[in-house]
């Protein structure tokens, strides 16, 4: 089995955590976040709708006031970006994960995104991060401005010494945990 895999799995056994902590782990996680000062400066944010495995970072919307938010949705050629106004436009899609509505009107690009939070399986400290496999994340990083603030979010069990990488993974600039 490939290290990547294996890593999954174990990180698959070591989640999801029981509801109470989630939540509070999730809220440190969030101030963190707030407190960034990419976050205070970013003027378009990307989140994504988490599943029970990663950190709740939709408590971020508290502190969204003045921000254009906004969410992945999967579709043929990868992930991409559209604006939401609140959490009621989310809606399930592909893999039942919540995701915005395919309206062009509310297409975000990608050059445009201040900040995107990423989930993933596992992150090194440095900065390197194992999604769930299909490469959807490090397509659209591949595609952000230079500009853009990559910042990994999961929980401090998830962070590891290092990682398999190959070509196409797209390390984050920085790491939250709580």
């Amino acid at each position: 089995m490939p290290a990547k895999e294996q890593l999954r799995r174990a990180m698959r056994d070591r989640l999801p955590l029981p509801p109470d902590q989630r939540g509070e782990k999730s809220a440190r996680i969030c101030a963190a976040i707030a407190a960034l000062p990419q976050w205070q400066c970013a003027r378009t944010v990307a989140l994504f709708a988490p599943q029970p495995r990663e950190p709740d970072v939709e408590l971020l919307w508290t502190h969204a006031f003045g921000k254009v938010i906004c969410y992945p949705r999967v579709g043929t050629d990868g992930l991409s970006l559209y604006t939401v106004e609140s959490l009621y436009e989310l809606q399930p899609g592909q893999w039942n994960l919540r995701e915005p509505v395919a309206d062009p009107a509310r297409l975000i690009l990608p050059a445009d995104v201040d900040l995107i939070l990423l989930p993933g399986v596992a992150f090194t400290r440095v900065g390197a991060r194992c999604g769930r496999g299909g490469g959807y994340y490090d397509r659209l990083l591949a595609s952000l401005a230079a500009r853009t603030c990559k910042v990994g979010v999961c929980f401090a069990l998830q962070i590891v010494d290092e990682l398999p990488t190959e070509s196409h993974d797209v390390g984050v600039d920085f790491v939250i945990a709580e």
